[in-house]
Protein backbone atom coordinates (compact mmCIF):
# COMPACT_ATOMS: atom_id res chain seq x y z
CA UNK A 1 0.00 0.00 0.00
CA UNK A 2 1.58 3.43 -0.99
CA UNK A 3 2.24 5.86 1.63
CA UNK A 4 2.35 9.70 2.04
CA UNK A 5 5.79 10.64 3.37
CA UNK A 6 5.44 14.54 4.53
CA UNK A 7 8.65 17.02 4.87
CA UNK A 8 8.10 20.52 6.65
CA UNK A 9 11.06 22.66 7.69
CA UNK A 10 11.33 26.20 9.32
CA UNK A 11 14.29 28.78 8.82
CA UNK A 12 14.76 29.44 12.50
CA UNK A 13 14.11 27.97 15.76
CA UNK A 14 11.76 31.04 16.48
CA UNK A 15 9.15 29.87 14.37
CA UNK A 16 7.06 26.51 14.88
CA UNK A 17 7.05 24.05 12.47
CA UNK A 18 3.72 22.58 14.23
CA UNK A 19 1.40 23.93 12.27
CA UNK A 20 2.91 22.71 9.05
CA UNK A 21 3.16 19.51 10.69
CA UNK A 22 -0.54 19.74 11.33
CA UNK A 23 -1.83 20.59 7.75
CA UNK A 24 0.44 17.67 6.53
CA UNK A 25 -0.80 15.08 8.71
CA UNK A 26 -4.71 16.31 8.19
CA UNK A 27 -3.54 15.76 4.42
CA UNK A 28 -3.32 12.22 5.14
CA UNK A 29 0.94 11.62 6.02
CA UNK A 30 1.43 9.21 7.51
CA UNK A 31 4.98 10.28 9.16
CA UNK A 32 6.25 14.08 8.65
CA UNK A 33 9.42 14.52 8.82
CA UNK A 34 10.82 18.15 10.30
CA UNK A 35 14.12 19.97 10.33
CA UNK A 36 15.12 23.67 11.33
CA UNK A 37 17.44 25.15 8.91
CA UNK A 38 18.16 27.50 6.01
CA UNK A 39 16.51 26.75 2.96
CA UNK A 40 19.07 28.04 0.72
CA UNK A 41 20.66 24.99 0.64
CA UNK A 42 20.25 21.38 0.69
CA UNK A 43 23.17 20.30 2.51
CA UNK A 44 22.75 18.97 6.19
CA UNK A 45 18.83 18.37 5.26
CA UNK A 46 18.93 15.22 7.06
CA UNK A 47 15.06 14.47 7.40
CA UNK A 48 14.85 15.64 3.39
CA UNK A 49 17.45 12.29 2.84
CA UNK A 50 15.49 10.58 4.94
CA UNK A 51 12.40 10.79 4.01
CA UNK A 52 13.16 11.13 0.11
CA UNK A 53 15.47 7.32 1.42
CA UNK A 54 12.19 6.28 2.76
CA UNK A 55 10.26 6.42 -0.40
CA UNK A 56 9.16 3.40 -2.55
CA UNK A 57 7.48 3.04 -6.09
CA UNK A 58 3.63 4.47 -6.22
CA UNK A 59 4.49 6.89 -2.79
CA UNK A 60 4.15 10.55 -2.15
CA UNK A 61 6.44 13.04 -0.70
CA UNK A 62 4.05 16.08 0.20
CA UNK A 63 4.96 19.50 1.44
CA UNK A 64 3.51 22.48 2.35
CA UNK A 65 4.70 24.74 -0.09
CA UNK A 66 7.49 24.80 -2.86
CA UNK A 67 10.13 26.95 -0.65
CA UNK A 68 9.79 24.76 2.15
CA UNK A 69 11.66 22.51 0.30
CA UNK A 70 14.27 24.55 -1.21
CA UNK A 71 14.20 27.97 -2.16
CA UNK A 72 16.53 27.49 -5.34
CA UNK A 73 15.35 26.64 -8.83
CA UNK A 74 17.96 23.77 -9.32
CA UNK A 75 18.21 22.46 -5.49
CA UNK A 76 14.03 22.39 -6.39
CA UNK A 77 14.11 20.55 -9.46
CA UNK A 78 17.23 18.23 -8.03
CA UNK A 79 14.60 17.44 -5.38
CA UNK A 80 11.63 16.89 -7.51
CA UNK A 81 13.73 14.11 -9.57
CA UNK A 82 15.03 12.27 -7.21
CA UNK A 83 11.26 11.34 -5.71
CA UNK A 84 10.56 10.40 -9.41
CA UNK A 85 13.56 8.12 -9.76
CA UNK A 86 12.24 6.20 -7.02
CA UNK A 87 8.92 5.97 -8.88
CA UNK A 88 6.92 8.15 -6.23
CA UNK A 89 5.31 11.89 -6.30
CA UNK A 90 6.19 15.33 -5.25
CA UNK A 91 2.85 16.82 -4.25
CA UNK A 92 3.03 20.46 -2.85
CA UNK A 93 -0.43 21.76 -1.34
CA UNK A 94 0.23 25.60 -1.61
CA UNK A 95 -0.22 25.87 -4.63
CA UNK A 96 -1.44 22.76 -5.55
CA UNK A 97 1.08 20.81 -7.71
CA UNK A 98 1.51 17.25 -8.12
CA UNK A 99 5.13 16.80 -10.10
CA UNK A 100 5.06 13.14 -11.48
CA UNK A 101 8.16 13.91 -13.79
CA UNK A 102 5.56 13.63 -17.05
CA UNK A 103 3.60 16.82 -17.09
CA UNK A 104 6.11 19.60 -18.30
CA UNK A 105 3.71 21.76 -16.70
CA UNK A 106 3.96 21.00 -13.55
CA UNK A 107 7.75 21.39 -13.93
CA UNK A 108 7.46 24.78 -15.74
CA UNK A 109 5.61 25.45 -12.30
CA UNK A 110 8.21 24.26 -10.34
CA UNK A 111 11.06 25.83 -11.94
CA UNK A 112 8.96 29.56 -11.48
CA UNK A 113 8.26 28.39 -8.08
CA UNK A 114 12.29 27.73 -7.59
CA UNK A 115 12.79 30.90 -9.33
CA UNK A 116 10.36 32.75 -7.29
CA UNK A 117 12.13 31.36 -3.99
CA UNK A 118 15.41 32.49 -5.15
CA UNK A 119 14.24 36.36 -5.70
CA UNK A 120 12.89 36.05 -2.48
CA UNK A 121 16.00 34.52 -0.84
CA UNK A 122 17.93 37.79 -2.39
CA UNK A 123 15.30 40.44 -0.78
CA UNK A 124 15.94 38.53 2.49
CA UNK A 125 19.75 38.89 2.35
CA UNK A 126 19.65 42.80 1.13
CA UNK A 127 17.36 43.26 3.73
CA UNK A 128 19.75 42.03 6.37
CA UNK A 129 22.92 43.81 5.18
CA UNK A 130 20.99 46.90 4.99
CA UNK A 131 20.07 46.44 8.83
CA UNK A 132 23.46 44.97 9.80
CA UNK A 133 25.03 48.42 7.88
CA UNK A 134 22.30 50.87 10.27
CA UNK A 135 23.34 48.92 13.31
CA UNK A 136 26.90 49.34 12.34
CA UNK A 137 26.27 52.93 11.93
CA UNK A 138 24.91 53.33 15.10
CA UNK A 139 27.52 51.79 16.33
CA UNK A 140 25.21 48.97 17.99
CA UNK A 141 26.32 45.88 15.69
CA UNK A 142 29.08 43.81 16.84
CA UNK A 143 28.31 40.52 14.86
CA UNK A 144 26.63 37.26 16.63
CA UNK A 145 27.72 36.68 20.20
CA UNK A 146 30.37 34.26 21.25
CA UNK A 147 29.12 30.95 21.47
CA UNK A 148 32.17 29.45 22.69
CA UNK A 149 34.04 30.36 26.11
CA UNK A 150 37.26 30.74 26.10
CA UNK A 151 37.93 30.23 29.65
CA UNK A 152 36.35 26.93 28.95
CA UNK A 153 38.80 26.04 26.42
CA UNK A 154 41.92 26.93 28.24
CA UNK A 155 41.08 25.55 31.70
CA UNK A 156 40.91 21.89 29.71
CA UNK A 157 43.91 22.97 28.03
CA UNK A 158 45.29 23.19 31.29
CA UNK A 159 44.42 19.94 32.51
CA UNK A 160 46.55 18.59 29.57
CA UNK A 161 43.75 17.51 27.38
CA UNK A 162 44.50 18.37 23.80
CA UNK A 163 42.47 20.32 21.03
CA UNK A 164 40.37 16.62 19.95
CA UNK A 165 39.57 15.76 23.27
CA UNK A 166 38.97 19.72 23.99
CA UNK A 167 36.33 19.80 20.83
CA UNK A 168 35.06 16.42 21.67
CA UNK A 169 34.16 17.14 25.58
CA UNK A 170 32.27 20.60 24.16
CA UNK A 171 31.09 19.40 21.10
CA UNK A 172 32.52 21.60 19.17
CA UNK A 173 35.04 21.63 15.82
CA UNK A 174 38.87 21.17 16.67
CA UNK A 175 39.16 23.89 14.14
CA UNK A 176 37.51 26.13 16.58
CA UNK A 177 39.90 25.21 19.57
CA UNK A 178 43.08 25.92 17.41
CA UNK A 179 41.44 29.51 16.40
CA UNK A 180 40.56 30.25 19.83
CA UNK A 181 44.16 29.29 21.32
CA UNK A 182 45.51 30.64 17.94
CA UNK A 183 44.09 34.25 19.05
CA UNK A 184 45.44 34.15 22.53
CA UNK A 185 49.07 33.18 21.57
CA UNK A 186 48.93 36.09 18.83
CA UNK A 187 47.76 38.29 22.27
CA UNK A 188 50.88 37.18 23.94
Amino acid sequence: MPKVLGYGRISSGSQDVASQKAVLEKAGCAVVFTETGNGSKLDGRTQLETAIRLLDAGDELLAFSPDRIARDTADLLMVARRVVEKGAVLRVLEPPLKFDGTDIMAEMMLTLFGLIGRVEKHFIRARQARGIEARKAANGYHGRPPSIDPAEIRALRDKGLGASAIASQLKIGRASVYRLLGEEKQKA
